[in-house]
């Protein structure tokens, strides 16, 4: 099974620490920019359209945009913190036309600042601005938790968004089992998703949300179903939340990972079919690590 959308994560460096962010801080070594244009390779003679870039921060990967700039039949959305980029690289987006940039933010500036700290949503705003002036596609990404979920039902605030020139959202839903006050219950996951079919009737932005429009697909599209997940260090893993993976594309193929038994599994034991929280791998997560303590074994 071959997904349309891969999701790379570049680096795991960052220059922000914002709470609940789940990339790991791991000591293994980093895919270099060669080891990124072999799978990005890979990816395509295989079928995959879309890539989505994550971090970590991309922009502090050095070369990022030489990936973009040398797969102009793809399409690219580099999701970031809306910090880093300079000046050369804006005057480099303004002659791309394959990529869209995603600005992570969390509401307002007292929302946005709690988590990612003082100053940030001035910059990020800042950033929209400069993007739209210079006709460069952006967008937004909001982790939606019980502090900001209300914020983003109001008109008036996605309005603002439209007058910044955003014209992506993606409403990513807060998912760290280990923060749960912050995890929207059911009826506050109701209304919200309610609100967001109202948008998407009503407003001039494309708007992803995850888990809701999931509903549409029977549950989870990760493990291949929709996308597949590359971590910084090669590891091959259902989504960029659950970090558990048979396969590393420096030591083995991408076609090899993606026909991976684990994933087959995940798929076929119904794995991705939602449970009561916004991740369904993690409200199925002791069947999960059954599953990988079972091939990784094989693959001994």
């Amino acid at each position: 099974m071959v997904p349309p959308v891969m999701i790379l994560s570049v680096t795991n460096n960052c220059n922000l620490q914002c709470r609940g962010c789940f990339v790991e801080k791991l000591s293994k070594r980093s895919m270099s920019l060669s080891d990124w244009q072999n799978m990005i390779r890979q990816a395509k003679q295989l079928g995959v359209f879309a890539f989505l870039i994550a971090g970590g921060e991309p922009f502090l990967m050095e070369g990022l945009l030489d990936l973009i700039d040398q797969n102009e039949d793809r399409v690219f959305a580099i999701f970031t913190n809306g910090t880093c980029i300079d000046e050369e690289q804006i005057e480099h987006l303004k002659k791309t036309s394959n990529v869209a940039i995603v600005l992570s933010l969390e509401g307002d500036e007292q929302l946005t600042d709690e988590r990612r700290g003082k100053g940030i949503y001035e910059k990020v705003i800042a950033t929209l601005k400069k993007l739209s002036q210079f006709g460069i596609l952006s967008g937004i990404s909001v982790t939606i938790t019980t502090d900001n979920y209300s914020f983003w039902m109001k008109d008036e605030n996605m309005n603002d968004m439209i007058k910044f020139g955003v014209k992506l959202c993606f409403f990513i839903e807060y998912i760290d089992v280990d923060d749960s006050e912050k995890i929207l219950n059911i009826k506050q996951r109701t209304a919200f998703r309610e609100k967001v079919l109202y948008y998407k009737d009503h407003n001039p932005i494309f708007i992803v949300h995850s888990p809701g429009d999931e509903t549409m697909f029977g549950g989870c599209v990760s493990a291949g179903r929709g996308f597949i997940h590359v971590n910084a260090f090669g590891d091959i893993t259902p989504c960029p939340v659950v970090n558990v993976s048979t396969h590393n594309v420096k030591n083995s193929t991408l076609k090899e990972g993606l026909k991976s038994p684990l994933f087959q599994q995940i798929r076929e034991n119904k794995l991705l079919e939602n449970g009561d929280g916004p991740c369904a791998l993690i409200s199925h997560r002791k069947e999960l690590d059954a599953l990988v303590q079972v091939h990784s074994q094989q693959l001994r």
